[in-house]
Order: C-alpha cells, then structure tokens, then sequence
C-alpha cells in the first residue's frame, strides 16, 4: 500500500507547537518549496509507494516560471472522490507536504478540490524542477504522480559598482544594514550614505548619485509587497576598505521563520555569501542603527 508516516493521525492531531502531543513539528526550512497550511513530512515525494487511485483529476497552474524566493504562487485543482488530502513537493527534494483537501466546487460536486499557496527558496538553484502532486486517501494512500514542470527564472539584482542584497522567503519584515567603511550605516532609517556637509575624510563626501542608497524598504511595517528583496547600491565606485552587512529581523509578521540570503557583489563578482535563518527570537533589536545581526563581512579592495 501506498502508507505515509501516520498522516491521518498527525493531520488531527498536529497543533502549533507539537505533533499528537509528542515530538515538535518538523518545518521543513530547508525544503526547497513550503505550503501554507500543510505539514511536512520527511522523504522525496517521487519515491513514495502509490496506488492507482486515488487521482488527481485536473491541476490549475498559471504560471512554470519561478523565481527563488517567490511567494504565494497558486496552485489548484480537483480530486478523485474520497481523496481527504493533496501531496506536493519537488522530486528529489528533501520533503513533501500534505494538505487537506477542500470541499468540491459547484461544478464537480463529488470531487474534492484543493487550494495551495506554494513559497520557494531564496537558494533556488537555477535549473528545471519537476513539481508531483498526489491525492490521499485514508488510511494513508498515494495516488499516482501527476507532474507539473517549473522553470527557474533569476530576477538579477540592480547594476552598480557595488551591490549588497538581502533576500527572503516569506512575507515578513527584514531589514538589510549595511555599514561602510566610514562607519556610516544605510538602512532604513539612513538611505543614502551621502552627506553633503561633512568636513573631514572620516564621512562618504561623494555626491547624492554616487553613494550607497537603499533601494527599498520591504514589507514595511507588514504591509506586504511581495518583493522580500532588499539592496543597498553603489552606482559609481564604491570606498574602498571593509563593509559589514546585518539583518535585522523587524517583525516576522506571524510567520515561525524566515530564510534569508546576502551577498555581495562588486562589478558583478561575489565578494561573499551568507544565508540564514530569522527566528522569533531575533524580533528582539532595537529596530534601529545598530539593530541585527551580522550576516556578512567583506573588503572592497583599492583601485
């Protein structure tokens, strides 16, 4: 038979915090896709065993482009009668998620339907994905795959000498600082690294064009965008010595998590990467200059 790891029991019995009042449900971070509502199970989605039935009827995609770090893409469709639940995950990736079917439209009376928002990794590689879905039937039965094939897209990020992004995967309120040579910070609070008014070496007396200036706050305040991208960009030649990047954990806006993603790119070449994760714990900074975490450190060096 095609059996799961006790699906039945932990879709009744899973809470917030644990699963049937035992072991704390697994998240599946690391996963390279995550549905809203569904729980995650340990296992490569292709390798399970199924039956001929139950099937997935039809699937509603609108779109086999993708980008890391997409959110809230939407995907629908109808299943065989008596299917509870729909499983969906990535072929080869580390888990699948199950979620609980809906109840069929007008049109269909006797097929259930279901209603997924899918988020993908801001790591995403660049490549082809082979998306499965199946129905579930109780106790525990896989149908047969049916197959949806997703092409990465990479959205690149603004050109400039110096580029510095922040990336994440879920609709949460991050916030990249980064700190240039002269100590001053660009953030939020601080777009733009120019001042017009300094005296001495020690402050960016470039001009208004040529200094680091943050592109946009995302997600400000939870009032979301769908961007979860953020930049700091020098377009003219950038000081030279060394940078720090931070991220800082505004709100998670109800979300248990949050992967994030900085790198650093000076005339296109990485000067580093750093990926992460941003947890309730890290809602704790003073949400201004200062405010957290070091992510990345690197060097500009001289012409």
């Amino acid at each position: 038979m095609g059996r799961g790891p006790g699906i039945w029991f932990l879709l009744l019995g899973c809470a917030t915090a644990t699963c049937g009042g035992a072991a704390p449900c697994d998240t599946g971070l690391e996963a390279l896709v995550r549905v809203a509502g569904g729980q995650f199970y340990r296992g490569s989605i292709d390798q399970l065993a199924s039956e001929a039935a139950p099937v997935v009827v039809d699937v509603l995609n609108s779109q086999n482009v993708i980008t890391p770090g997409l959110q809230g893409k939407k995907l629908s469709g109808r299943l065989d009668p008596g299917s509870t639940a729909v499983a969906i995950g990535l072929a080869g990736d580390v888990g699948y998620w199950v979620l609980a079917a809906d109840v069929p439209d007008a049109d269909s009376p006797t097929q259930p339907t279901f209603h997924a928002s899918l988020s993908f990794s801001p790591s995403l590689p660049r490549t082809s994905y082979d998306l499965i879905i199946r129905a579930v039937s109780p106790p525990n039965v896989f149908g047969p795959a049916t197959h949806v094939a997703l092409d990465v897209e990479f959205i690149l990020p603004p050109t400039g000498a110096l580029v510095v992004s922040l990336w994440w995967d879920t609709e949460s309120d991050l916030d990249l600082h980064v700190v240039d040579p002269y100590g001053v910070e660009i953030w939020a609070g601080n777009i733009n690294s120019y001042d017009a008014y300094a005296t001495t070496p020690t402050a960016s007396t470039g001009t208004l064009n040529e200094d680091g200036i943050l592109d946009f706050d995302s997600n400000a305040g939870c009032v979301i965008d769908g961007r979860c991208n953020e930049n700091v960009v020098w377009a003219a030649a950038a000081p030279a010595g060394d940078y720090v990047a931070r991220v800082d954990t505004f709100s998670l806006c109800g979300n248990s998590a949050a992967r994030w993603t900085v790198e650093a790119l000076l005339n296109g070449v990485s000067l580093g990467k750093a990926e992460g994760e941003a947890l309730p714990s890290d809602q704790r900074f003073s949400k201004g200059k200062g405010s957290g975490l070091v992510a990345l450190s690197f060097t500009v060096p001289s012409p």
